[in-house]
């Protein structure tokens, strides 16, 4: 861990009047208490406040054409600006046709994967618990998702993380070999206070990757899901071939999911073709903070894990 001295003043400057021009980098600051609660969790329950939604799902194409259902809005318990997104749409008919329903600045119960990705950071810097004001579209600056929601209100989504079809039509991610080393590069900066944990970072892009996952470990049991450690192979490879990076990264599974039954019954060695979403991985932040003193700076790259959305055929 590289460190350097950080005049710690400027930055909590920075986090209080936020910028009101574009720049390169943005910052996020957690709460302690919320990332020892959630770093090894899968998923986060809250009331969720809805400002806008998709009326359906998003094409299943390329790209953002990803069959997604946004849903913006506020929550109870991580108190930052943030979109739910409900994967495979067009297998969740009736959670749409009840969100139809719904008015502007309704709570429904929801439980979601947690997610903290720079996807689209915007230009402000954000402090949880501050004020979140309503949002004005269905896709606001946010780098807190809940991705893929699991429960909204009563209905389960489980039998969402599936392969995101629709007909004929399938949503593919990028492949293996251009997502991950765009994941391993990703520039971060972690500070910290008497009660939070500052991560500033870059957009990111590659929200969804598909690869060879083969497992370092058994997976454990975190209650809400299963975490293992596993290297990463591009889809096709060989029992002779090297993985993408030497270090194993850890993989997020919801339980009661078709990825997490699949994974639970595994051991080391085995393999799944995967579908997933990177985000940040909030365990290593938390040991990276707790190593760090006074106004010193992590400068270096931005720890991840994937959330196991799919089991690819």
């Amino acid at each position: 861990m590289k460190t350097k001295r950080f005049q710690f003043l400027l930055l909590s400057i920075t986090l209080v009047f936020a910028p009101i021009t574009c720049r390169a980098e943005i910052t996020v600051s957690l709460k302690k208490v919320f990332v020892q609660q959630f770093k090894d969790k899968a998923t986060i329950s809250t009331k969720f406040r809805i400002d806008q939604h998709h009326n359906s799902a998003n094409p299943i194409g390329s790209g953002s054409k990803d069959g997604d259902i946004h849903i913006a809005g506020r929550d109870s318990v991580v108190k930052l600006p943030m979109v739910s997104e409900i994967i495979n749409g067009k297998k969740e008919n009736s959670a749409l046709k009840f969100l139809l329903t719904t008015t502007s600045g309704q709570s429904v119960n929801l439980t979601g994967v947690w997610r903290l990705w720079f996807e689209h950071p915007g230009s402000a810097d954000q402090i949880q618990g501050t004020t979140v004001p309503p949002a004005d579209d269905t896709n606001p600056d946010h780098i807190f998702e809940f991705h893929p929601v699991v429960q909204f209100g009563t209905f389960n989504l489980l039998d969402s993380f599936a392969p995101i079809k629709n007909g004929s039509k399938e949503f593919r991610g990028y492949p293996a070999e251009t997502a991950f080393p765009a994941y391993e590069k990703r520039p971060a900066v972690i500070t910290v206070s008497n009660s939070a944990i500052m991560i500033s970072s870059t957009k990111a892009a590659y929200n969804y990757a598909e690869f060879e996952m083969r497992l370092a470990g058994k997976p454990k049991d975190v209650g809400d899901g299963f975490i293992v450690f596993a290297n990463v192979y591009s889809i096709g490879s060989g029992d002779d071939d090297d993985p993408l990076f030497e270090a194993t990264r850890r993989m997020v599974f919801v339980k009661g999911s078709a990825p997490a039954e699949a994974v639970e019954k595994l051991k080391k060695g085995d393999r799944l073709q995967v579908l997933g979403i990177p985000r940040v991985n909030l365990n290593e932040v938390f040991a990276i903070a707790s190593g760090l003193h006074g106004d010193e700076v992590f400068d270096e790259t931005l720890p991840y894990e994937m959330i196991i959305v799919a089991i690819l055929k």
